[in-house]
């Protein structure tokens, strides 16, 4: 008579892998269910009309259209992206569920984190997807010459620290007023940064808008047969 043998006891998932599937699943509900979503044809919108349209009519240089489309896209999604990150920060207020997500087993900043990861990553996903109309089309239309990353790096950079500046606004100050005014607030803060410049040696020069130096003249191709210098971009990355 043979002994009944017990079962096997079933191998315990390892505590890092098992908290990075609850992270990724975690990202995954907060992509299916962010305003960041419902806010990027607007943002894709403002960037075909207000930079892609004017990078085209100028002249097929990468120079010339990478110099427009930082300044440009910047200021498109400014904007949708800080309002956006607000209204996330806030939703828990809004809705009257901080008693409710309290009690859970993860904590506070993690399910933060997760929002704001969420909507900065269509943020960018819809950035990329411009400049990649963009460049595109002028590979197409350049006849020498190759894209330059580095204004594409400014931008994305910049809009992950709007998506982190709305994001805590809307955290701190929990109102249905507190997205519009981050929106305004982000589109203004930005265009009078350059206000304060004065002469090629000002140290403003930093704001994410400036794409070269501040006097070059009135002909801003007249740099296009020299090389590309990333100082200032790498300058507005580490700032």
């Amino acid at each position: 008579m043979t002994a009944l043998r017990a079962p096997a006891a079933a191998r315990p998932m390892p505590a890092k892998r098992g908290r990075l599937l609850a992270a990724a699943r975690l990202l995954r509900l907060e992509l299916r269910h962010n305003a960041m979503l419902w806010m990027l044809p607007v943002a894709v919108g403002l960037f075909w009309f207000t930079t892609y349209r004017t990078a085209m009519a100028m002249p097929p240089l990468w120079n010339l259209r990478a110099a427009s489309m930082q300044s440009g896209a910047l200021v498109a999604f400014a904007c949708p992206v800080a309002g956006a990150a607000a209204w996330m920060g806030s939703r828990e207020a809004r809705r009257h569920t901080t008693d409710l997500v309290t009690i859970t087993a993860r904590p506070r900043w993690s399910r933060q984190l997760a929002t704001w990861a969420a909507t900065t990553c269509w943020a960018l996903v819809a950035y990329l997807g411009c400049v990649a109309a963009l460049y595109g089309a002028t590979a197409r239309q350049a006849a020498w010459g190759g894209p330059l990353w580095w204004p594409v790096a400014v931008v994305a950079a910049s809009l992950s620290a709007l998506s982190a500046l709305g994001f805590a606004a809307g955290t701190l100050v929990r109102s249905r007023f507190t997205a519009p005014v981050a929106a305004v607030a982000a589109f203004f803060a930005l265009g009078l940064s350059t206000q304060l410049i004065h002469g090629s040696q000002s140290y403003w020069q930093i704001s994410p808008l400036v794409t070269g130096p501040w006097d070059v003249g009135p002909d801003p191709g007249a740099g296009t047969f020299y090389s590309y210098l990333p100082d200032l971009s790498i300058a507005q990355l580490v700032v």
